[in-house]
């Protein structure tokens, strides 16, 4: 049996994500569409073959009248905890957009609501399931090049309007948000730096600015990241790059690993001579080969395999919960101009 879907939010991010990775997988089926916006939710239903009987303006009328085993919580960021809080409440599994929350208690009560009603909880964190980081995460954990002792990351694209359509919309309304690029790239940058070292960050300083004078809420970033190993790090973000790019740089004492999203898709190796001089290249650069499609299938039929198969998610809360972490701490650091310490004073762990 199908797991039977309920989409709270019928934005770009379920138009462009979800509701393609799940039309294509066997074991989903889409039962509720939500929107306040019904006339969006009817093109939106009819564009996925949903009927307009499965259409609710109300999420929490839908939690009560459909049939429904897992909600994908793809509403503003302000009101994840809500709507997952409940949803798991209800007994269904939630995934939900990045970030978990804009707080940590909201992450806290959404990963405890997930552990009481022995409820499956995933963050989307799309970064996660792009082929090229799926193959430059079974290098970093093979270990080829030696212990990583540097690395750098880089997310930029030219604003949230061109994304979604909508223009500048509740991304760039703090208050909906909980903040400009860092809420909104900075945690799939940090979460994939996470992901890709195996390690804890420890300590951060952060600088942000607003250079499109019209936003009250920053669109380009750059951060300094201490690990818990002593390795060191930093990362920059911006809504101001034009055309789209995500980069990590990783230095080893065997080899440089570089990876690209954008223009080139692409992993890169160059290895260093073990025997001589360890500045000189151990022959050419070589770049594995990198699949068009996600080893997973994406983000959602990842989760699907999670629940059919009583595995934890691949995003869980937790990690959800740590990235949120860094970013708040990058926040707390721009406003002080200052390092800024994790875990964040006073925060439950």
């Amino acid at each position: 049996m199908p797991v039977r879907f309920g989409i709270v939010g019928c934005g770009k991010i379920t138009q462009r994500l979800a509701l393609p990775q799940l039309k294509t997988c066997a074991d989903a089926e889409i039962t509720a569409l939500v929107d306040v916006n019904r006339s969006l939710a009817e093109q939106v239903a009819e564009t996925a073959g949903v009927a307009p009987t499965r259409i609710w303006t109300d999420w929490k009328r839908m939690l009560r009248e459909a049939e429904v085993d897992a909600v994908a919580v793809n509403v503003p960021n302000v009101l994840h905890a809500e709507v997952a809080v409940a949803a798991l409440a209800a007994k269904k599994h939630v995934i939900v957009e990045k970030p978990i929350a804009t707080t940590l208690a909201d992450a806290d009560a959404m990963i405890q609501a997930a552990k009481t009603n022995s409820c499956a909880l995933m963050v989307e964190q799309t970064q996660r399931f792009d082929s090229v980081h799926e193959v430059a995460h079974d290098i970093l954990q093979r270990g080829e090049l030696g212990p990583v002792t540097h690395l750098r990351g880089r997310i930029g694209h030219a604003g949230p309007q061109y994304w979604s359509g909508s223009g500048q919309s509740w991304f760039t309304d703090a208050r909906q948000s909980g903040g400009g690029v860092l809420m909104d790239v900075g945690i799939h940058l940090v979460d994939l730096l996470r992901w890709l070292s195996g390690k804890q960050v420890t300590r951060i300083f952060c600088s942000s600015v607003t250079r499109q004078k019209t936003l009250t809420v920053e669109d380009n970033a750059s951060a300094l990241l201490e690990w818990s190993d002593g390795t060191r790090g930093s990362f920059d973000v911006s809504w101001t790059t034009q055309p789209y790019e995500v980069a990590t740089q990783w230095y080893g004492e065997q080899g440089i690993l570089r990876t690209a999203i954008g223009i080139s898709p692409h992993v890169m190796i160059q290895r260093s001579q073990r025997d001589g001089d360890p500045n000189q290249p151990l022959g050419d650069p070589v770049c594995p080969p990198i699949s068009s499609t996600s080893r997973t299938g994406g983000a959602y039929p990842a989760f699907i395999s999670s629940i059919i198969h009583h595995t934890p998610p691949p995003v869980s809360g937790e990690d959800g919960r740590a990235a949120l972490e860094i970013i708040l701490a990058a926040y707390e650091s721009a406003r002080t101009n200052a390092w800024v310490t994790l875990p964040l004073l006073g925060a439950k762990r």
